[in-house]
């Protein structure tokens, strides 16, 4: 049997199904992905897979999606519309390949009813654009991971070049949370059967997909990076850090600073803040990861600031803000849906903002904690492949 359903098969079932690694020799993977690699940006789940599977033995090809030159009209500019010299050609990165792929159009997200009406018909035609340059090599590739993005309506043409290849679906996120077309999610329902594994981070997401071959796969961390002994970037304390800006709750944020000026606090993201910054407030705009670490490893509390939003209560189990906080031993406070997974996190409601005052107050006469519990990139590319059926 190809596939089968698996929104509730255990680990152990899902891998005795698909034989193992498979007997597989190491060859190419590709990753679809929203993400770049080696433009010094910020480091996803995707990027960190990549790099896995690349320490593995596979020679890996990741293809950034969901731009094009519709994207220079956005005001959230992507870091790799920022020049052309690489747009819609290979170039090396950290030991492996990348492609920007810039075409005309894409389809665009879900805000307003014209533009979904014009970014339908592109979901059917995204696959028919994708440039031989991409085609020609796919054709042999061992290994496709598709991410929750505008990729996955690139899953049939990749179906029909990429004949031999395991493909994955990363479910990372809910493509309507995110504001992604509705149209991708119908195709995403429609496909999910046809994937060979769809990657969950979270167990809420378990059931999004019922006919497809779902198995539950935390994300990691880089624990070579986390354990690497580095100099304090703080020359005095205590000090609160904040890294993304996914569903970045500003009002909160704002209120948390002004609230506590004898704490410093530091926001690592490429969404500008909307109020003026205290004194007691850096805005450190999107940094690559190394450059982060340090900050993560000092610092005295860890912030996971989400607005709520529905459908969004994946990310306690999901976030990498905290599992990279948690691996450091850092209090963590954030929302109740947001942290519920995280031991010892110091939770607030979301619609009172007093309560955020408090637990951060908590957080800081609590004091650092255990380090340790998360798993490493490394085993998490482990665990994939033997569920996928790949080799490595």
């Amino acid at each position: 049997m190809r596939w089968a359903l698996g929104g509730g098969m255990s680990v152990e079932a899902l891998r005795a199904q698909s034989g193992g690694s498979g007997g597989a020799d190491l060859g190419s993977a590709f990753l679809f992905t929203q993400q770049t690699i080696g433009l010094g940006g910020r480091k996803t789940s995707m990027v960190f897979l990549a790099e896995a599977l690349a320490r593995r033995g596979y020679q890996v090809h990741v293809v950034t999606t969901q731009l094009s030159w519709l994207t220079r009209l956005r005001r959230s500019n992507h870091l790799a519309m920022r020049g052309n010299a690489r747009w819609n050609r290979w170039y090396d990165a950290d030991g492996m390949r990348g492609f920007l792929w810039v075409p005309p159009v894409h389809p665009v997200g879900a805000t307003g009813r014209l533009r979904q009406w014009l970014a339908a018909p592109l979901i059917a035609a995204y696959g028919a654009l994708l440039p031989w340059a991409v085609v020609r090599p796919l054709r042999h590739a061992q290994l496709v991971v598709i991410e929750s993005c505008a990729a996955v309506a690139l899953f049939r043409r990749v179906r029909r070049v990429a004949r031999d290849a395991r493909i994955l679906y990363s479910m990372n996120d809910r493509l309507t949370v995110i504001g992604m077309h509705p149209g991708l999610q119908h195709r995403l329902r429609t496909d999910a059967p046809r994937y060979d594994l769809v990657r969950v981070p979270a167990a809420d997401l378990l059931d999004d997909l019922p006919d497809a071959r779902a198995a539950l796969v935390r994300h990691g961390i880089d624990r070579r990076a986390f354990d690497t002994d580095s100099r304090s970037p703080y020359p005095t304390g205590p000090n609160a850090v904040l890294i993304g800006d996914m569903m970045l709750d500003q009002p909160l944020l704002e209120r948390l600073v002004r609230s506590f000026p004898e704490v410093r606090f530091h926001y690592f993201g490429r969404t500008a803040l909307d109020f003026e910054a205290p004194a007691n407030l850096t805005a450190w705009g999107e940094q690559p990861f190394e450059a982060v670490v340090p900050f993560v490893q000092h610092a005295d509390v860890g912030l996971a600031l989400y607005r709520r939003v529905p459908g969004l209560a994946y990310l306690a189990e999901s976030s990498l803000k905290n599992l990279q906080y948690r691996y450091c031993g850092l209090p963590v406070v954030g929302p109740d849906f947001a942290v519920a997974a995280v031991p010892g996190a110091l939770g607030y409601d979301p619609e009172q903002p007093a309560s955020a005052e408090r637990a951060l107050r908590a957080a800081l006469a609590r004091g650092r904690g255990a380090r340790g519990g998360v798993a490493d990139w490394d085993e998490v590319a482990g665990e994939l492949l033997a569920l996928v059926g790949a080799g490595g």
